[in-house]
């Protein structure tokens, strides 16, 4: 367990024919020395908890659970715990007669807001697998910035294997088992992290360079006058 204080909140992604994937998470608030001895660095994110819809025995088939089942059933895992916000794939809010799938879980008690879909950077704006790849490559020492339980199994199972698209290589082939991913790449956007590699500070000479050819550059001007 973590500290009551740490901010906690889930991500998920919807599907019904295709599996759906919640995520459970704790934000790292300062370093944190877990009972098995791993430095957990501040800011990091830990998905300690995971529920992926998937039918026994068949991958990527879903368990069609309606909206209400799959909010009933997020409620039952958050076991009492507070979840200071969540973020839901953005097509569950869409409309068609009707509440959206949103809305049909948030009468369960299973809050989300539009998670930030974003897949690809554009434009000097991270996309959710840059945001995704930043924190599995860490800070300047090497401590990663996103931990995920050994429980996680269908996260560990699907996400190392998925392929680039051929077309796009800065996304994923969604023809792919692709769906923890997703929910991985909306809670890494719900907290960007970039990490801050220091510039190598100029040695003292060279700061001082600027102010030695300007007096210099002076002294030659006082010379070219006195000349004239």
């Amino acid at each position: 367990d973590f500290p009551d204080h740490w901010t906690r909140f889930r991500s998920a992604d919807w599907g019904s024919a295709k599996p759906f994937s919640v995520g459970w998470w704790a934000v790292v608030s300062d370093a944190y020395r877990t009972p098995e001895g791993v430095w957990l660095p501040r800011g990091a994110i830990v998905r300690y908890r995971e529920w992926y819809g998937m039918k026994p025995g068949k991958p990527n088939v879903g368990l069609k659970l309606t909206a209400s089942e799959v909010g009933k059933g997020i409620v039952q895992r958050d076991s009492g715990k507070r979840q200071d916000y969540g973020v839901l794939d953005p097509a569950a809010f869409s409309q068609d007669g009707g509440p959206s799938i949103a809305e049909r879980m948030s009468l369960e008690g299973a809050h989300f807001r539009r998670a930030d879909n974003a897949r690809v950077s554009r434009r000097g704006a991270m996309g959710g697998w840059d945001a995704m790849r930043q924190r599995l490559l860490g800070d300047e020492d090497g401590r990663l910035m996103a931990y995920c339980f050994q429980t996680c199994v269908d996260s560990i199972r699907t996400i190392p294997v998925l392929q680039h698209d051929a077309d796009t290589p800065e996304d994923l082939d969604t023809d792919g088992e692709d769906h923890a991913a997703d929910d991985w790449r909306y809670a890494c956007m719900s907290r960007p992290w970039v990490r801050v590699v220091d510039k190598p500070r100029k040695p003292e000479w060279e700061l001082q360079r600027p102010l030695m050819e300007m007096v210099q550059n002076h002294i030659n001007r006082r010379a070219e006058a006195r000349d004239d």
